[in-house]
């Protein structure tokens, strides 16, 4: 089970929709649809395989709730499926109350980074994020890094 930040999950949820609009979205503008289809090999195209959390659903909510015509029922469906396959993991705040990471990550990453030791790994696009779970070995994938390496 991977663990995924909310801008590599928006990845997801908008290659879901229509891959061809990840580059058009002001969130996921630096992406195509080569680092979706990376991240879904990555999960072996399985929903069941990735831990969020409410936080994250949240921000992906607030991130992605304003389309219209199509794309609203569209996003509403693909919304759903991620709410019922994918796992979601309640974890307190105060967990990262003290944390190190807290004033440098904010509350979801704190967060995330506190939870990735006991998953496979991370998916992240927050480079931040990246270098201090890669400091604490972590298995992260880090979507900025693949895309830079990519393009070369």
């Amino acid at each position: 089970m991977v663990l995924v930040d909310t801008n590599a999950l928006v990845v997801i949820v908008l290659g879901m929709m229509d891959p061809s609009i990840i580059n058009t979205h002001k969130t996921t503008s630096i992406y195509e649809i080569e680092d979706y289809e990376t991240i879904m090999s990555l999960i072996d195209y399985d929903l069941n395989k990735i831990l969020v959390l409410p936080s994250t659903l949240t921000e992906l909510d607030n991130l992605l709730n304003s389309f219209n015509g199509r794309y609203r029922e569209l996003y509403n469906l693909t919304f759903r499926k991620i709410l019922t396959e994918t796992t979601e993991k309640t974890l307190s705040s105060r967990t990262v109350e003290n944390s190190f990471y807290l004033p440098l990550l904010g509350l979801t990453d704190s967060l995330i980074l506190h939870l990735a030791p006991e998953f496979d790994a991370l998916i992240t696009s927050d480079s931040l994020l990246s270098d201090y779970a890669n400091s604490l070995g972590i298995n992260v994938f880090d979507m900025v890094k693949a895309r830079n390496e990519r393009l070369g």
